[in-house]
C-alpha cells in the first residue's frame, strides 16, 4: 500500500466486506513494489523496487494477521534487511541496486 509506505492484512473471509486487520509502515518513504511468500518458512520477501532500499522478509502472524520485519535478517551493516544501497557487489559492479522482484526457491 504505497499511501501507508508499507503493508496491509485484510481478512477476506468475507469477500463483500474486507476488514483491515494489521498494517506495517516500514518507512517513511518506503513505496512497497514485490512481495513473495515462503510457504516453508512462513515469510513474506518485500521490496520497493527504488534505488539504495532495503530488502525485508516479514513475518506473519497466521492467527492474528500482525506483520512484523524479521530482525533476524541483518545485512552487513546490522540493520534488519538487505541494504541496496552503495556497495561492492560480487560481480565487480560497484553502486545502488534496484531490486525489481524477489522469489524464494527450493
Amino acid at each position: 500500500m504505497p499511501a501507508v509506505h508499507g503493508y496491509i492484512v485484510l481478512d477476506i473471509a468475507d469477500g463483500t466486506r474486507p476488514i483491515e486487520v494489521s498494517r506495517l509502515t516500514i518507512s517513511d518513504t518506503y513505496a512497497p513494489h514485490w512481495t513473495g511468500w515462503d510457504a516453508k518458512s512462513r515469510r513474506l520477501v518485500v521490496t520497493s523496487g527504488q534505488s539504495g532500499d532495503r530488502l525485508h522478509l516479514l513475518k506473519l502472524n497466521e492467527a492474528t494477521g500482525a506483520l512484523t520485519i524479521d530482525g533476524a535478517f541483518r545485512d552487513a551493516d546490522g540493520q534488519p534487511g538487505f541494504n541496496f544501497g552503495k556497495r561492492e557487489w560480487p560481480h565487480g559492479w560497484a553502486g545502488e541496486g534496484k531490486p525489481h522482484g524477489a522469489v524464494f526457491s527450493r
